[in-house]
């Protein structure tokens, strides 16, 4: 029987899925009304001029709608991970990270499947749970590092894979080779796939590597890494990013994208392109400010009365203990927001309640601002 005009239409309760929590945060801070800092992760540049005139270019050529992504594109990309990627058999071209793990755990995931996920962690919990399947939360270490005995131990019969962030967000924590070549390890011996959010993987500190699962794949096939272009090359307004992911799987999910999208923008693809293939002084210089920053922020912490953070070996952000400035969450970030910062609250990353996430990409004169509103919030307290 259909349904009446005057009928609303309700979804069902299975469907409802929360917003993403950093936008949350931003839409509190909007209630407020008050300034906030203009604080951010990745850098935010100017375009320039050779990445300009390749989107000039890009705009009068025809839409080549390739499902993929643009070849030279993904031939760029193949170059900078390493001279064994097949950049047509391995590599899909996504509308960002976020687009390119929803594609990736909605491909290899069933209903009722298990994701384990080590904590704090970023924002994964909705789009696990859109692919049907249900994560499987292990909290890491005192110093933010993994948990390997915790994971072996939360394995049962429905866990299928291990989903992470290298570099971690949003703690920072960036593992060593050895801790990589571990869960590499325990997902062979248990036939899992691992899923790697390597997002901000140039954004390493302290003369530290970045370590890829993807050096590993000769050992265990089922490695798959996530990636956004917003970071590093500061394409954050283009909606860029791929997946890097066996043979059978960029296959499979090639179709469920044709299906959403049909295929990323050409613009946004050339745009990409010129930048990975183009002059990187633009980025360097910006990316050798990130560890003078991190190091301004987290002594600034320790100085404003707050306990010293745990100092990130990577990323953009780290976990501040706040719980100084009031009893609970709430109290907490309202103490934040009233003197203009805005911070994700810890309980939304599966992280102490007492903490938050701040992010430490913005210019040095906010970051001190940051600092000074900080110790202002904990005066108040």
């Amino acid at each position: 029987m259909p349904r009446s005009s005057s009928t609303s239409w309700v979804l069902p309760a299975s469907r409802e899925v929360p917003a993403l929590g950093a936008l949350s945060a931003r839409d509190r801070a909007r209630r407020t009304g008050l300034p906030m800092l203009p604080l951010v992760g990745a850098p935010v540049l100017p375009m320039p001029e050779h990445v300009r005139e390749a989107v000039l270019r890009a705009m009068d050529k025809p839409d080549p709608r390739d499902s993929r992504g643009l070849p030279e594109l993904r031939s760029a990309i193949a170059a900078e991970l390493g001279p064994d990627i097949d950049p047509e058999r391995r590599l899909l071209v996504t509308h960002g990270a976020q687009h390119g793990l929803s594609l990736v755990l909605r491909t290899v995931l069933e209903p009722g499947d298990e994701v384990l996920v080590p904590t704090p962690a970023y924002f994964f919990d909705g789009a696990i749970r859109e692919s049907g399947a249900v994560p499987a939360y292990v909290p890491s270490r005192e110093d933010w590092s993994f948990d390997l005995d915790g994971m072996a131990a939360a394995i049962t019969s429905r866990t299928r894979a291990l989903l992470l962030c290298n570099p971690v967000n949003p703690t920072g924590y960036l593992p060593d080779a050895e801790t990589v070549a571990a869960v590499v390890g325990l997902a062979a011996r248990h036939g899992l796939v691992v899923i790697s959010d390597d997002s901000w993987r140039q954004f390493a500190f302290d003369q530290n590597e970045h370590h890829p699962i993807e050096r590993l794949s000769g050992q265990w096939p089922y490695l798959i890494t996530v990636t956004s272009l917003s970071k590093y090359y500061a394409l954050a307004t283009w909606r860029i990013g791929y997946v890097l992911a066996p043979p059978e799987i960029v296959d499979a999910m090639e179709r469920r994208l044709q299906w959403e999208a049909v295929c990323c923008g050409a613009v946004a693809q050339y745009a990409a392109t010129a930048a990975l293939t183009g002059p990187r002084e633009w980025l360097d210089r910006e990316l050798a400010t990130y560890q003078r920053k991190r190091d301004l922020v987290c002594d600034g912490l320790a100085a404003s009365g707050l306990p010293a953070p745990v100092r990130p070996g990577g990323g953009a952000f780290l976990l501040a203990d706040c719980g100084r400035l009031g009893g609970t969450p709430e109290d907490i970030d309202r103490a934040l927001l009233r003197n203009g910062i805005t911070a994700i609250p810890g309980a939304d990353l599966h992280a102490p309640e007492t903490h938050v996430r701040l992010t430490f990409g913005a210019a040095e004169p906010v970051l001190e601002a940051l600092v000074s509103a900080v110790k202002q919030a904990v005066e108040e307290a």
